[in-house]
């Protein structure tokens, strides 16, 4: 009887060594990224980084609450569209109003700082608009919602590019807000008026 050696038993040794290598070097890099020693802002300084600070007794940062930790409240950034920019932690959350206000305030008249706070353009009132009227031509459903998000029924409007005649083809002045007032309600419309309350 012959004993010869499996071609694949070579192959085996090496996967295995392959393997205890990329188990040491996969160690080696978590023990790495979790050393303080190696985080960036200590190799740039050469000064180990603590991760989880303890407390600091006495810290009376605006918005940081007594014994928090000193990563607990980052410093707001320059982005003016970050709202950290315009408001700090730990400040009371800020209502719609004062974000609009404070975005407004540096200058941001993009995004939420394009509408105008809430409460400062009330709802209109005006003839209620079924939605089965079939409405002439210049006369347009006017649709509103509430500051905190509830639709309005629709109120009754001139079109912006309407002008009005009379019998006698003069023009008849609008009212500034175009709201329809009953005496020019168009015909077949109940006139019912709107309430906000």
């Amino acid at each position: 009887m012959r004993v010869s050696p499996k071609p694949g038993s070579a192959r085996h040794g090496t996967r295995l060594w392959l393997a205890v290598a990329a188990v040491l070097v996969a160690t080696g890099g978590v023990w790495w990224v979790l050393d303080p020693r190696t985080a960036p802002e200590a190799v740039a300084t050469g000064m180990p980084v603590e991760r989880n600070p303890a407390p600091i007794e006495g810290d009376n940062r605006p918005g940081v609450a007594p014994g928090a930790s000193r990563d607990a409240s980052p410093p707001p950034g320059n982005d003016p569209n970050d709202l950290a920019a315009h408001f700090r932690p730990g400040d009371p959350e800020p209502t719609g109003a004062e974000v609009i206000e404070a975005l407004q305030h540096a200058g941001v008249r993009t995004g939420l700082g394009a509408f105008n706070p809430p409460g400062t353009s009330p709802p209109l009132e005006g003839l209620a608009v079924p939605d089965d009227f079939d409405l002439p031509q210049g006369y347009v459903r006017h649709h509103q919602v509430t500051d905190g998000g509830v639709p309005i029924e629709p109120i009754l409007m001139f079109s912006p590019d309407f002008t009005l005649y009379d019998a006698q083809g003069r023009a008849i002045p609008l009212p500034a807000n175009r709201v329809v007032p009953p005496e020019l309600a168009p015909p077949g419309l109940q006139l019912r008026r709107v309430r906000v309350r």
